[in-house]
């Protein structure tokens, strides 16, 4: 069985800032992991928009139309659409939860995209609006919040059914953790300007338990295992444009038989990198520890589907995270204090591209909280394999941290049944 290459890289998006398309040109690449799916290419969640403005997407194969709805309400429409298009809204002053839904064929709705505007239409409001996490969303333990705010905000204070839980600047990120999980909250920011209350937003958001990871080998290898890759260009940046190359720069083997070819110029991108990185780690730790040779029992026919998680299967998803839990050797890791070098990240920007990478440090201010992570993984602005970072944001292609999904490979001897 092989995966054509359009349904396995939507994990690896890169903005404009950090392009992860063929070289050259440097451009963001859209493609699709599935061909039931829409991405909203702009505005991007938390953006400024005037009256009226425009909503342009791509789409998958398999969508025939969308339509496009803000607040519940459904504002423009479009058919047959081909691959890239455009729809119009017009919307009053104030915060708005957009909504594209991708439809197919039958008219059933496959697919969506959300994320949250600003229509301002008088320079001299003032406003404030959550960007992260979204409204009736269910964020796991602890939950970190973002707003973005009019140019006269000093402050803000996040409530939770009317508790404060704390005290930030727009675009910082204030992290959160519940002691009551599972219940709806109701969260509301209040901004300030010179002291006085002068906006609000409101969400409501359904907590989720956190969890505990368990300490692992398997990390420590994978960190060793990525310094053996040279950062000098050589292993160059790759995303091609058809074909069914998986992205790995070497021969991948399983079970002794050819799992995927590598590419003769040894270039990657980054889900097909991480990936190798994994199978490379694995073949020693089953080596030393005398093992059968399957990762947990996986037959050779089944790590396709396993390939297909890590590669992320939709829009915003946790893609390594959801490989490792469906088959029983890792786990998400939700407390950034449990953060190690060598857990394996798929993240999303607010501009709703994303990537996969290698974690290696935590980057912070002055005052010592987190405002982005250091990681290596392959890329255009690193001229292939090196190391970079991002930062954590409110919007634009800033870092959403709520999509922000860290997993823990486990040792063979706590691998679960799946």
């Amino acid at each position: 069985m092989r995966l054509l290459l359009p349904l396995l890289m939507l994990a690896c998006t890169q903005p404009e800032s950090q392009s992860d398309s063929p070289r050259p040109p440097k451009e963001e690449n859209t493609q699709f992991v599935r061909d039931e799916t829409v991405q909203v290419t702009s505005p991007a969640n938390g953006d400024v928009v005037g009256v009226p403005f425009g909503v342009t997407f791509t789409s998958g194969d398999d969508i025939e139309s969308v339509r496009l709805f803000a607040n519940g309400l459904f504002i423009d429409g479009l058919d047959n659409v081909d691959g890239t298009g455009r729809v119009e809204a017009s919307l009053a002053n104030g915060t708005h939860k957009l909504s594209l839904i991708g439809l197919n064929e039958h008219g059933a709705s496959v697919a969506e995209h959300g994320l949250t505007v600003q229509v301002v239409t008088d320079e001299d409001d003032s406003w404030v609006m959550f960007t992260s996490p979204a409204d009736l969303s269910t964020p796991t333990n602890p939950v970190r919040f973002t707003v973005s705010a009019s140019a006269d905000i000093d402050w803000v204070e996040i409530e939770a059914d009317g508790w404060l839980l704390g005290e930030i600047e727009p675009n910082q990120v204030l992290t959160y953790e519940f002691t009551g999980t599972g219940t709806p909250r109701d969260i509301e920011v209040l901004a300030y300007d010179d002291g006085e209350f002068v906006a609000s937003d409101t969400i409501q958001i359904t907590v989720q338990p956190g969890t505990t990871p368990t300490t692992s080998d398997f990390t420590t290898r994978v960190a060793e295992i990525l310094t053996t890759y040279p950062t000098d260009g050589s292993y160059e940046y790759y995303w091609p444009s058809s074909g069914d190359w998986a992205g790995n720069p070497n021969d991948i083997f399983y079970l002794s038989s050819l799992f995927a070819e590598g590419d003769p110029q040894q270039r990657s991108y980054c889900v097909g990198l991480t990936f190798e990185v994994f199978m490379r780690a694995f073949d020693e730790i089953n080596a030393e520890l005398g093992g059968d040779g399957t990762i947990n029992g996986i037959p050779f026919s089944e790590l396709y589907e396993f390939r297909t998680d890590w590669y992320v299967r939709d829009l915003y998803g946790a893609g390594i995270v959801d490989a490792m839990e469906n088959y029983g050797i890792g786990e998400l890791i939700t407390d950034w204090d449990d953060v190690r070098e060598g857990d394996i990240v798929q993240f999303w920007r607010h501009s709703g591209s994303g990537h996969n990478v290698i974690f290696i440090d935590w980057v912070t201010d002055g005052a010592g909280n987190r405002t982005g992570f250091e990681y290596w993984g392959t890329q255009g602005s690193t001229d292939g394999i090196g190391y970079t970072s991002e930062t954590f944001g409110s919007n634009g292609s800033t870092v959403d941290p709520n999509y922000f999904f860290p997993g823990r490979l486990w040792m063979p001897e706590n691998w679960e049944t799946w």
